[in-house]
């Protein structure tokens, strides 16, 4: 009995005729289609490599124990990919403000994302991003506001990530309270731009396909895998955010420093001791650093959320961070062009002793799906600059 395969990677990979087995130890494209289905499923939290080791297994039996009538063997029949193709099928992996049709207006629409509403004290003539109200209320924001950000897949490099959160609580502030504080990164007499926004179906010029561009990163193999059997894949999995014409130098230099560099913060190696003052950071606050120690800031992460212990001391980070990478190469000498970016965004939570020492970190969410790109961030990327001369200070929007 033939089988009628409606996802695409499954119906190029396995033939219609298929009457046999993909169990532990098989390889190919068959074990890639079946992988990717699992992965889109929820059920393969590892790489499409196309080889079917144990961690394929596992999945396999979970999905199985979930499908009526199937019996949980870790190996897939005709009945299991039937009942992967339907279940692929029949499911719209796209995120809430993609399926909207408008992104922005989705993401900007605060009251139906479930956003408490913001309150200050003050008026709109004598609030500005330095009062403690305005940054207290920014902090409890940064944290609401991220988890609507990871919902729909929200990507970017690092200060884009670090813009949009600033702009997003503009607008919220502005309906809420109608203070109008100013764009902070912005000259006296720069107009603002309009947001950039890429999508699968609008990618906008962002890189989206691996056949359209020479590849020389050594770190998307399951990415390929994948896009030869399924063509329509693209590179961008939920909303893509730029804010043209600001680098992360200038969105650093147009911030107040709270913590500035100094040579106690340096940990010589030691990748346990953070080279910022933790126990002083708060949600909101963003962390700059310099990779070369030669005045010009390279990256930001943001501070989401800070748990503290009964003696006041934090114990653990959440942070929030995006990057991308140059699908090219990974040399630092090449000219980077925007078509050639695949920008992401990653949340890394950092867990710390009562002395303020790191005890592990861990990626809790990325935009691109773990079972496609290994995920990049920790602690060592996040809270330290492991380059001779680097360095790192601690900011807010002023």
């Amino acid at each position: 009995m033939s089988i009628s395969f409606k996802d695409t990677a499954l119906a190029k990979a396995i033939p219609s005729n298929f009457a046999s087995f993909i169990r532990r130890g098989a390889r190919g494209n068959q074990v890639v289609a079946v992988q990717y289905a699992l992965g889109r499923l929820g059920y393969l939290d590892d790489l499409c490599d196309g080889s079917f080791g144990p961690i394929t297994e596992r999945a396999v039996r979970a999905f199985q124990s979930d499908i009526s009538g199937i019996a949980e063997t870790g190996v897939i029949n005709v009945d299991t990919l039937k009942a992967l193709d339907n279940a692929v099928s029949r499911e719209d992996f796209r995120v809430p403000a993609v399926k909207s049709g408008d992104p922005m207006a989705y993401l900007s629409d605060f009251r139906a994302r479930g956003l408490p509403v913001v309150y200050v004290e003050g008026s709109e003539e004598n609030l500005t991003w330095d009062h403690a109200v305005i940054q207290a209320a920014y902090g409890r924001f940064v944290a609401d506001y991220w988890e609507v950000m990871k919902a729909n897949r929200v990507e970017g490099d690092c200060k884009n990530i670090a813009l949009f959160l600033m702009d997003q609580f503009r607008k919220q502030l502005k309906q809420d309270t109608l203070v109008d504080l100013p764009h902070p990164a912005l000259g006296v007499n720069e107009d603002e731009k309009t947001w950039i926004v890429a999508t699968a179906d609008k990618t906008t010029g962002l890189f989206s396909h691996l056949d359209k561009l020479r590849v020389g990163r050594y770190d998307y193999p399951a990415m390929k895998k994948v896009q030869n059997l399924d063509k329509n894949h693209s590179m961008i999995y939920g909303v893509n955010v730029h804010y043209p014409e600001i680098s992360t130098d200038r969105v650093a230099k147009s911030t107040r420093r709270i913590f500035d560099w100094e040579p106690a913060y340096e940990n010589y190696g030691d990748t346990s001791k953070p080279e910022v003052p933790v126990n002083q950071l708060a949600p909101g606050d963003m962390i700059f650093i310099d990779h070369t120690g030669n005045g010009s800031y390279d990256h930001t992460v943001n501070v989401i959320k800070v748990t503290r212990d009964s003696n006041n001391r934090v114990r653990q980070l959440t942070l929030g961070m995006g990057s991308y990478d140059d699908m090219r190469d990974n040399s630092s000498a090449t000219i980077v062009t925007y078509n050639a970016l695949n920008p992401y965004s990653e949340e890394v939570i950092v867990d710390l002793d009562s002395n303020g020492l790191i005890t592990g970190s861990r990626v809790s969410y990325s935009s691109e799906p773990t079972y496609l790109v290994k995920t990049r961030y920790r602690a060592v990327t996040s809270l330290m600059e492991r380059k001779p001369g680097g360095k790192l200070m601690v900011c807010r929007w002023s």
